[in-house]
């Protein structure tokens, strides 16, 4: 999507319909399967290969347990895989521009402003951990407990001290609150249409699927 209003919307909708119901997790999947580029747009494939290893697991143990861990695999994996697609279509000052347009330039430009840091410090931290992994791997050290967590400690205490230093920057250029920017979009058809199924999907995601049947017959 070229459009991040549309995208963002699709994304909240998708999201509402797999956590609303399994019927909804599984029409957001063939949206997904419809509407984006599928395996292609996966930031980073081993690591997403991981997480669903992760998240089969936990359906698993739910299942032994006497829960559903059907339910779960399949609404995780929605999320997941959608959550994913979002993060790959991403670019660099959207968030702000929908804020902006959406809130207005005082509010809209700080909360845009908030997210894109944010967005900007996990891009930081992702650099942070592969370049930890090329480290490890160069000196020939496995990762286990006693390595990952005080790596991990450093990575975070790293990534507050930037954080500070971005606050005293802005500071020093007088940055108080709000700002100006003009948000250009690209809407086109192809959007707008996924936009709308994304939506009729959270619609129907709170609808029995009992009562869909009714509503054919």
């Amino acid at each position: 999507m070229r459009d991040p209003r549309l995208r963002i919307l699709a994304t909240v909708m998708l999201s509402i319909a797999a956590f609303a119901s399994v019927a909804g997790a599984a029409a957001a999947l063939l949206w997904w399967a419809l509407f984006t580029p599928r395996f292609s747009a996966l930031p980073h494939p081993k690591m997403f290969a991981g997480v669903i290893v992760m998240i089969a697991a936990s359906a698993a143990l739910s299942a032994l347990s006497g829960g559903d861990g059907l339910s779960y695999l399949i609404r995780m994996t929605a999320i997941l895989l959608i959550a994913a697609w979002a993060y790959a279509e991403r670019q660099d000052g959207e968030l702000l521009d929908v804020s902006v347009w959406l809130l207005g330039d005082r509010l809209g430009f700080d909360i845009g402003l908030v997210a894109e840091m944010g967005l900007q410090s996990l891009h930081i931290i992702e650099h942070d951990i592969r370049e930890v992994g090329r480290a490890m791997t160069i000196k020939g050290m496995r990762p286990s407990i006693g390595t990952i967590v005080p790596l991990a400690s450093n990575i975070i205490i790293n990534q507050l001290r930037r954080t500070e230093e971005t606050a005293k920057l802005l500071t020093v250029r007088g940055y108080r609150n709000g700002g100006h920017i003009h948000p250009r979009f690209e809407p086109g058809l192809r959007d707008a249409t996924a936009a709308i199924f994304a939506v009729f999907i959270a619609i129907f995601a709170f609808i029995p699927v009992r009562d869909v049947f009714i509503v054919v017959q």
